[in-house]
Protein backbone atom coordinates (compact mmCIF):
# COMPACT_ATOMS: atom_id res chain seq x y z
CA UNK A 1 0.00 0.00 0.00
CA UNK A 2 1.28 3.67 -1.19
CA UNK A 3 0.45 6.50 0.79
CA UNK A 4 -0.39 9.48 -0.86
CA UNK A 5 -2.28 12.91 -0.99
CA UNK A 6 -5.55 12.53 -2.77
CA UNK A 7 -6.10 16.89 -3.98
CA UNK A 8 -8.54 18.74 -5.18
CA UNK A 9 -7.34 18.98 -8.51
CA UNK A 10 -9.77 19.15 -11.23
CA UNK A 11 -7.87 19.06 -14.60
CA UNK A 12 -6.41 15.48 -14.07
CA UNK A 13 -6.20 13.36 -16.94
CA UNK A 14 -5.65 10.38 -14.98
CA UNK A 15 -8.09 7.02 -15.34
CA UNK A 16 -8.12 5.33 -12.36
CA UNK A 17 -11.24 4.94 -10.29
CA UNK A 18 -12.43 3.62 -6.83
CA UNK A 19 -13.33 0.02 -6.59
CA UNK A 20 -16.16 -0.16 -8.42
CA UNK A 21 -17.04 3.99 -9.28
CA UNK A 22 -18.06 5.31 -12.44
CA UNK A 23 -20.14 8.28 -11.22
CA UNK A 24 -17.49 10.50 -10.55
CA UNK A 25 -14.01 9.08 -9.25
CA UNK A 26 -11.17 11.02 -8.02
CA UNK A 27 -8.22 10.24 -10.07
CA UNK A 28 -5.28 9.25 -8.44
CA UNK A 29 -2.09 9.27 -8.80
CA UNK A 30 1.18 7.60 -7.78
CA UNK A 31 3.18 10.31 -5.63
CA UNK A 32 5.62 10.61 -2.76
CA UNK A 33 3.93 11.31 0.63
CA UNK A 34 4.11 15.23 1.36
CA UNK A 35 7.15 16.01 3.60
CA UNK A 36 5.90 16.92 6.77
CA UNK A 37 4.00 20.19 7.39
CA UNK A 38 6.55 23.39 8.09
CA UNK A 39 3.33 25.19 9.31
CA UNK A 40 3.47 26.40 13.26
CA UNK A 41 1.88 24.39 15.37
CA UNK A 42 0.22 25.40 19.19
CA UNK A 43 -1.43 23.13 22.00
CA UNK A 44 -4.72 21.88 21.70
CA UNK A 45 -5.98 24.76 24.37
CA UNK A 46 -3.57 27.98 23.37
CA UNK A 47 -5.38 30.68 21.57
CA UNK A 48 -4.03 30.32 17.82
CA UNK A 49 -1.79 33.08 17.09
CA UNK A 50 -2.16 32.48 13.44
CA UNK A 51 -4.21 35.78 11.33
CA UNK A 52 -6.75 35.13 9.47
CA UNK A 53 -5.29 34.54 5.57
CA UNK A 54 -4.71 37.99 4.02
CA UNK A 55 -4.10 36.62 0.51
CA UNK A 56 -6.97 37.32 -0.40
CA UNK A 57 -6.12 37.17 -4.47
CA UNK A 58 -4.09 33.85 -3.72
CA UNK A 59 -6.77 32.26 -1.44
CA UNK A 60 -9.67 32.81 -4.31
CA UNK A 61 -7.43 31.17 -6.48
CA UNK A 62 -6.02 28.80 -4.54
CA UNK A 63 -10.15 27.38 -2.90
CA UNK A 64 -12.23 28.77 -5.83
CA UNK A 65 -15.19 30.25 -3.79
CA UNK A 66 -18.69 29.68 -5.60
CA UNK A 67 -21.00 31.93 -4.71
CA UNK A 68 -23.79 29.36 -3.52
CA UNK A 69 -24.78 27.39 -0.78
CA UNK A 70 -23.72 23.70 -0.73
CA UNK A 71 -27.29 21.20 -1.16
CA UNK A 72 -24.87 18.33 -0.16
CA UNK A 73 -26.99 16.29 2.59
CA UNK A 74 -25.23 16.34 6.64
CA UNK A 75 -27.05 13.67 7.93
CA UNK A 76 -26.91 12.23 12.22
CA UNK A 77 -27.24 8.88 11.54
CA UNK A 78 -27.07 7.15 15.29
CA UNK A 79 -25.57 8.67 18.53
CA UNK A 80 -24.18 6.45 21.51
CA UNK A 81 -22.23 7.19 24.34
CA UNK A 82 -21.67 11.14 23.18
CA UNK A 83 -20.38 10.29 19.79
CA UNK A 84 -22.56 11.12 16.92
CA UNK A 85 -22.07 8.95 13.57
CA UNK A 86 -22.76 11.79 10.53
CA UNK A 87 -23.18 11.36 6.76
CA UNK A 88 -21.58 14.16 5.30
CA UNK A 89 -22.11 14.82 0.80
CA UNK A 90 -19.10 16.80 0.39
CA UNK A 91 -19.06 15.18 -3.01
CA UNK A 92 -19.43 18.45 -4.83
CA UNK A 93 -21.56 16.99 -7.84
CA UNK A 94 -19.03 14.42 -8.69
CA UNK A 95 -15.42 15.40 -9.83
CA UNK A 96 -16.10 16.87 -13.21
CA UNK A 97 -18.37 19.45 -11.41
CA UNK A 98 -16.16 19.86 -8.28
CA UNK A 99 -15.23 23.26 -9.46
CA UNK A 100 -18.46 24.51 -9.98
CA UNK A 101 -19.91 23.49 -6.65
CA UNK A 102 -19.34 25.08 -3.64
CA UNK A 103 -17.79 23.34 -0.14
CA UNK A 104 -19.69 21.82 2.41
CA UNK A 105 -19.53 23.74 6.32
CA UNK A 106 -19.87 21.54 9.17
CA UNK A 107 -20.90 22.76 12.90
CA UNK A 108 -19.62 20.07 15.06
CA UNK A 109 -21.55 20.73 18.08
CA UNK A 110 -25.04 20.55 16.18
CA UNK A 111 -23.78 17.76 13.51
CA UNK A 112 -25.29 20.01 10.44
CA UNK A 113 -24.73 21.59 7.79
CA UNK A 114 -24.50 25.70 8.20
CA UNK A 115 -25.76 27.10 4.99
CA UNK A 116 -23.14 29.44 3.52
CA UNK A 117 -21.68 30.33 0.17
CA UNK A 118 -18.16 30.31 0.25
CA UNK A 119 -17.32 33.86 0.22
CA UNK A 120 -19.95 34.15 3.28
CA UNK A 121 -17.76 31.12 4.49
CA UNK A 122 -14.13 33.13 4.57
CA UNK A 123 -15.72 35.40 7.46
CA UNK A 124 -17.98 33.50 9.47
CA UNK A 125 -17.67 31.69 12.73
CA UNK A 126 -20.30 29.36 12.48
CA UNK A 127 -18.65 26.87 10.85
CA UNK A 128 -15.83 24.05 12.32
CA UNK A 129 -14.57 21.69 9.35
CA UNK A 130 -14.60 22.45 5.60
CA UNK A 131 -15.21 19.49 3.29
CA UNK A 132 -14.98 19.22 -0.87
CA UNK A 133 -13.79 16.19 -2.02
CA UNK A 134 -11.01 14.73 -0.91
CA UNK A 135 -9.78 17.70 0.76
CA UNK A 136 -10.55 19.47 4.16
CA UNK A 137 -9.47 22.18 6.84
CA UNK A 138 -10.62 23.87 9.52
CA UNK A 139 -12.34 27.33 10.39
CA UNK A 140 -8.76 28.78 11.48
CA UNK A 141 -5.66 30.84 10.15
CA UNK A 142 -5.74 30.71 6.47
CA UNK A 143 -9.31 28.85 6.68
CA UNK A 144 -11.45 31.37 8.09
CA UNK A 145 -11.56 33.91 11.31
CA UNK A 146 -12.33 31.22 13.61
CA UNK A 147 -9.85 29.34 16.25
CA UNK A 148 -9.74 26.32 14.58
CA UNK A 149 -6.49 23.79 14.27
CA UNK A 150 -5.99 20.33 14.09
CA UNK A 151 -3.61 17.13 14.93
CA UNK A 152 -4.58 13.95 13.89
CA UNK A 153 -3.72 10.56 16.48
CA UNK A 154 -1.99 8.17 14.53
CA UNK A 155 -3.70 4.66 15.25
CA UNK A 156 -6.00 5.67 17.87
CA UNK A 157 -9.55 5.02 17.60
CA UNK A 158 -11.97 7.98 17.97
CA UNK A 159 -13.63 5.93 21.59
CA UNK A 160 -9.22 5.21 22.37
CA UNK A 161 -8.50 8.85 22.69
CA UNK A 162 -8.74 10.52 25.91
CA UNK A 163 -9.46 14.16 27.24
CA UNK A 164 -5.68 13.90 28.06
CA UNK A 165 -4.83 12.48 25.07
CA UNK A 166 -7.16 15.32 23.30
CA UNK A 167 -5.66 18.32 25.48
CA UNK A 168 -2.24 17.37 25.01
CA UNK A 169 -1.77 17.05 21.06
CA UNK A 170 -0.50 20.19 19.38
CA UNK A 171 -2.65 21.19 16.79
CA UNK A 172 -2.07 23.03 13.35
CA UNK A 173 -3.46 26.02 12.78
CA UNK A 174 -4.64 26.40 8.57
CA UNK A 175 -1.49 28.42 7.03
CA UNK A 176 -2.11 27.99 3.29
CA UNK A 177 0.31 30.33 2.15
CA UNK A 178 3.81 31.78 2.98
CA UNK A 179 5.13 35.22 3.83
CA UNK A 180 4.32 36.49 0.02
CA UNK A 181 1.31 34.54 -0.68
CA UNK A 182 2.85 31.70 -2.37
CA UNK A 183 0.51 28.87 -2.23
CA UNK A 184 1.46 25.65 0.19
CA UNK A 185 -0.18 22.61 -1.89
CA UNK A 186 0.32 19.19 -1.83
CA UNK A 187 2.32 17.19 -4.73
CA UNK A 188 -0.82 16.96 -6.99
CA UNK A 189 -1.37 20.58 -6.51
CA UNK A 190 -3.80 20.78 -3.77
CA UNK A 191 -4.50 23.39 -0.70
CA UNK A 192 -1.99 21.53 2.04
CA UNK A 193 -3.92 21.50 4.73
CA UNK A 194 -3.77 20.71 8.66
CA UNK A 195 -5.60 17.32 7.51
CA UNK A 196 -3.16 16.82 4.68
CA UNK A 197 -2.56 12.80 4.61
CA UNK A 198 -5.39 11.61 5.74
CA UNK A 199 -5.73 8.42 3.81
CA UNK A 200 -4.01 5.67 2.26
CA UNK A 201 -4.67 5.00 -1.39
CA UNK A 202 -3.85 1.26 -2.84
CA UNK A 203 -2.79 1.02 -6.45
CA UNK A 204 -4.07 -2.56 -6.28
CA UNK A 205 -7.14 -1.63 -5.61
CA UNK A 206 -7.94 1.64 -6.49
CA UNK A 207 -8.82 2.26 -3.13
CA UNK A 208 -8.93 5.59 -0.86
CA UNK A 209 -8.81 4.12 2.48
CA UNK A 210 -8.59 6.26 5.63
CA UNK A 211 -5.59 5.78 8.08
CA UNK A 212 -6.23 4.42 11.58
CA UNK A 213 -6.26 7.14 13.53
CA UNK A 214 -8.52 10.26 14.68
CA UNK A 215 -8.11 14.13 14.38
CA UNK A 216 -8.51 16.31 17.15
CA UNK A 217 -10.57 19.65 15.87
CA UNK A 218 -10.51 22.77 17.91
CA UNK A 219 -13.87 24.32 16.50
CA UNK A 220 -13.78 28.07 15.42
CA UNK A 221 -15.05 28.78 18.77
CA UNK A 222 -12.41 27.16 20.35
CA UNK A 223 -14.29 23.86 21.58
CA UNK A 224 -11.88 20.61 21.32
CA UNK A 225 -13.92 17.51 19.08
CA UNK A 226 -12.37 14.17 18.10
CA UNK A 227 -13.10 13.45 14.17
CA UNK A 228 -12.68 9.88 13.17
CA UNK A 229 -12.61 9.12 9.28
CA UNK A 230 -14.54 6.25 8.77
CA UNK A 231 -14.88 5.88 4.95
CA UNK A 232 -14.96 8.15 2.15
CA UNK A 233 -17.52 6.04 -0.36
CA UNK A 234 -20.49 5.76 2.05
CA UNK A 235 -24.43 5.37 0.96
CA UNK A 236 -26.76 8.18 3.11
CA UNK A 237 -27.80 5.51 5.30
CA UNK A 238 -24.19 4.42 6.10
CA UNK A 239 -23.76 1.49 4.54
CA UNK A 240 -20.74 1.20 1.98
CA UNK A 241 -20.91 2.87 -1.23
CA UNK A 242 -18.62 2.88 -4.55
CA UNK A 243 -18.78 7.23 -5.28
CA UNK A 244 -16.44 9.43 -3.65
CA UNK A 245 -16.64 12.21 -1.93
CA UNK A 246 -19.30 10.68 1.01
CA UNK A 247 -17.98 10.32 4.39
CA UNK A 248 -18.76 8.42 6.97
CA UNK A 249 -17.76 10.13 10.33
CA UNK A 250 -17.59 9.67 13.77
CA UNK A 251 -17.22 13.30 16.11
CA UNK A 252 -17.58 13.38 19.58
CA UNK A 253 -16.95 16.78 21.61
CA UNK A 254 -13.87 16.45 24.48
CA UNK A 255 -15.19 15.78 27.71
CA UNK A 256 -13.28 17.06 30.89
Amino acid sequence: MMRLTLGLVFLCACSATAPGSTEDPDPPAPIPAPEPSATPSLPAGTPDAAAPATCTAARDQLLRPVDKVSQGAVTVLAEEAGVRTLYVDASAGGFQQAAQNPWVYLDLTAGARVDLSDGAAASATSWDLALKRPVLFTNGGSGGPGAGAAAFLEGKGIDAVTPADARGAVLTPEAFFDADCNAKTDPTGAVATSFTGWYDYDQATNAVTPRPGTFVVRGAQGGLFKVQIVSYYAQPDGTPGAAGGRYLLKVAPVGS
